[in-house]
């Protein structure tokens, strides 16, 4: 008789061979993924993690319809939420661990700290409005604490006992309950091409936390503010910024509708290139990748192209994951591709995943499998490496 694994992949056909004829790959999926960006400079980079020439679906749970928020993974858990609300799933297996349901919305990714599970939430405008961040116990989701905001939050990025994160109208530095500091931003609203500060955008974008700073997208720039108090350290111009920027090799990497920038710790600009658009950035040691129409990887040094591939989606709303030697992109679906140039008669690319709308769930990886989630049917979506 089949396996309930072979049963899965065989009836819902999300996960499709690769083309490159890799077999002798050793892949290994293990470890974590605490919050957007994976680590608090938004890099989205796990060097310890090698892809699979191919996958197959493992399990898959259903966390309700939109919005789709990018889940976290530590210690054989995964986090999820939805308008179902937030869960908790064995890594491995899918068998769910605990469920909380929410009185209100998901307003974006979540962040798993040592102790407890922070959901930005909120509520729709008008009498009732609220906004904030509810920490839950990872082992139960039981209530810790909860700080209120005066607009939606943005995604959460974690840095020495603190979140930072953005909200509609301002950044804002929270512990244990405490609001630490705000400081007013403009919103992100581009009526000039008919786009505003919706979840769709918003749920993805966390601060990057450097040297540098909190560093945040503000109304056509890109601005660091000083992690004890925000106040601003420095702003440079970026037409159109709507996205996480990444700090790695003492600069921050931000892309706007226009061009991307390279900015130094100090505020100093090192390069702009003409390549941008409703986009995503993650890094490496050596190189950034530009996720829009394209996957398209620059060299840190000077913002030169070193190679393109194909991306699924014109507008991309999550970061590439950067995965050891191969890097996966999200967007009406995945691709995953290798980061250095196979040789004449291989293909770059590993595999597919027929995920739609999978931009608004990210890429998660740790506890041996991938995760996305499926905007079609509202499924977090667990794959692991083919035998």
């Amino acid at each position: 008789m089949p396996s309930r694994r072979e049963l899965l992949a065989g009836a819902t056909a999300v996960a499709l061979a690769g083309c490159t004829g890799s077999d002798e790959r050793d892949p290994d999926l293990s470890g974590e993924w605490r919050q957007v960006g994976r680590d608090r400079g938004n890099r989205n980079h796990a060097p310890g993690v090698t892809l699979p020439s191919r996958i197959v679906e493992s399990w898959r749970g259903n966390v309700g319809s939109w919005p789709y928020v990018p889940s976290v993974v530590a210690d054989g858990t995964v986090y999820a939420a939805g308008s179902r609300g937030t869960f908790a799933f064995d890594a491995a297996g899918g068998a769910q661990r605990w469920h909380r349901g929410i009185d209100g919305d998901v307003a974006a990714a979540l962040a798993l700290a040592d102790d407890a599970l922070l959901v930005p939430e909120y509520r729709r405008e008008g009498p009732g409005a609220s906004n904030g961040i509810l920490a839950v116990d990872p082992a139960d989701g039981s209530y810790r604490w909860a700080t209120e905001l005066e607009t939606r939050p943005f995604a959460p990025t974690l840095a020495d006992g603190r979140a930072y994160l953005r909200t509609r109208d301002a950044c804002v530095a929270v512990a244990d309950g405490e609001l630490l500091w705000r400081t007013e931003l403009d919103r992100l609203v581009y009526d000039e091409f008919h786009v505003w500060d919706s979840t769709d955008f918003t749920s993805t974008i966390g601060p990057a936390v450097t040297d540098a700073g909190v560093v945040v997208p503000d109304r056509d720039a890109v601005v660091a503010l000083d992690p004890a108090d925000g106040s601003e350290r420095w702003r440079v111009p970026l037409g159109g910024s709507m996205a996480s920027p990444v700090a790695v090799d003492g600069a921050v990497l931000a892309v706007g509708v226009g061009s991307t920038v390279s900015v130094g710790d100090d505020g100093r600009e090192r390069w702009r290139v003409d390549r941008g658009g409703w986009a995503t950035l993650a890094a490496a040691a050596d190189e950034a990748y530009l996720a829009a129409d394209e996957l398209t990887a620059l060299a840190l040094g000077d913002g030169r192209r070193a190679w393109d591939a194909p991306a699924h989606g014109d507008v991309q709303r999550s970061q590439p994951a950067v995965l050891g030697d191969g890097v996966l992109s999200v967007g009406d679906g995945g691709v995953a591709v290798l980061r250095e140039d196979p040789g004449l008669f291989d293909d770059r690319e590993l595999f597919e995943i027929d995920a739609r709308a999978a931009d608004h769930g990210g890429v998660a990886v740790g506890g041996g499998r991938v995760f996305v989630v499926d905007g079609s049917s509202g499924d977090l979506v667990a794959y692991e490496a083919a035998e």
